[in-house]
């Protein structure tokens, strides 16, 4: 268990600046201090570095209310914290920076390729890329999973999205280090030199994909689609689009199962209990989702005035709900720092809520579902030979360094 923050500095102005250094998620368990700011109720006054403040709800009501009221909190300006000044370049085009009713036609033009029927079809094609992973490592003894498996999420996503096998490995990268995670501290220079590599990475990729005419039952053949719908001439909608579904799609799937790997290994009791399942079952996707929660925090802002949890919220504001968190409040979820396999109900907000709720989440559960019936299928033991490395992030509750030792059915 890395060490819980003891006290915080509070800020001359009355907003406190704990939950937003980065350095912070890759050095402690924030469990911890979200836990306590959860006891104190009410919104929380926060600040960045640069003296932005913005409002944090950290209890699961407080979020779902944020998440559940598009009226009130746009998505239309940006999702991240370290997006801010003018908002997101993509703010009011890319499918999860829209309100309704744009976002409702947007959604339509992509929701066919991912219904629950949709994601039965691709699931042969799922499995037999995993398989493919999997062979790959066989036999080793050590290695680091967080390398062998870099286009794990594009055995999901790639054919989905259209992009080419060969263009995996360098995507899988690209995208967590778009989501301004690292796995050392960085400059800001060197942050921001990070970061423009890794969208021009993607936006390259993307737009040689979009050129080639993909086919309809792919994304990136439906975002000329998505731009006919926005009808802004000035920006590239579907490039903006696929970029958006990409991210979207890639943290979700493996951070996941890194996590709970992680659990696994130092869990005798559980990991016994996973072996003696014949499949993987909703529940236990679930609670791996409410226990690894991806997506530490999301950001919105108020169109106007209102109050939330006894906190005075001005239009203009920003405010982020934090699932994370969410995650683990003691009044929704008895025991919420024990990983129960077989939780119901489990009212997990890691694909989000309301309007916004991820359109991808089938796809992405029958992926963790095909992964850990893999995983029991051809291991017999593990543990970590090492101590795994976190993203320096806020944003991405990832894991960029994985070392296991395995030993193989």
């Amino acid at each position: 268990m890395l060490v819980a923050l003891e006290g915080s500095q509070e800020a001359p102005d009355g907003a406190s600046p704990e939950i937003y250094d980065e350095a912070l998620y890759s050095a402690q368990d924030m469990h911890a201090v979200w836990q306590r700011m959860r006891a104190e109720g009410g919104l929380h006054r926060q600040r960045t570095p640069d003296g932005q403040q913005f409002l944090a709800a950290m209890r699961h009501a407080d979020v779902k209310a944020v998440l559940g009221d598009h009226k009130t909190f746009s998505s239309a300006y940006s999702t991240m914290l370290s997006v801010r000044g003018d908002g997101d370049v993509a703010a009011g085009a890319a499918i999860h920076l829209t309100d309704p009713p744009l976002h409702s036609e947007l959604k339509r033009v992509f929701t066919p390729l991912m219904t629950v029927q949709a994601t039965q079809r691709l699931q042969v094609g799922i499995e037999a890329r995993m398989r493919e992973l999997f062979d790959a490592v066989r036999g080793k003894e050590t290695f680091d999973f967080c390398e062998a498996m870099i286009t794990l999420p594009t055995t999901i996503t790639g054919p989905l999205m259209g992009i080419p096998e060969s263009e995996w490995p360098v995507t899988g990268r690209a995208t967590v280090r778009a989501m301004g995670g690292s796995d050392v501290p960085r400059s800001e220079r060197q942050r921001r030199f990070d970061l423009f590599e890794a969208h021009t990475t993607i936006m390259t990729v993307l737009g040689e994909v979009l050129e080639s005419g993909p086919p309809e039952d792919t994304v990136s053949g439906r975002c000329p689609h998505a731009a006919e719908v926005v009808g802004d001439s000035d920006r590239d909608v579907a490039l903006l689009n696929a970029y958006a579904f990409l991210m979207g799609a890639n943290p979700t799937v493996p951070q996941t199962i890194n996590q709970t790997l992680i659990l696994l290994a130092g869990d005798e009791d559980l990991w016994s209990w996973f072996v003696r399942q014949e499949r993987t079952d909703q529940r236990f996707v679930d609670e791996a989702l409410r226990w690894a929660s991806p997506i530490n925090h999301v950001l919105r802002r108020a169109v106007a005035n209102t109050t939330l949890a006894g906190t005075e919220v001005r239009a203009g504001e920003l405010v982020t709900v934090w699932p994370a968190s969410a995650n683990r409040d003691e009044e929704v979820f008895p025991e919420p720092f024990k990983f129960v396999p077989d939780r119901s109900p489990n009212q997990h907000l890691a694909f989000g809520l309301g309007v916004h709720r991820c359109i991808g989440q089938h796809v992405a559960v029958a992926g963790l579902k095909t992964f850990f019936d893999l995983w029991r299928e051809n291991v017999r033991s593990f543990s970590l030979s090492g101590p795994p490395r976190h993203l320096v992030s806020n944003f991405l509750n990832g894991v960029v360094r994985l070392p296991l030792a395995v030993g193989w059915n």
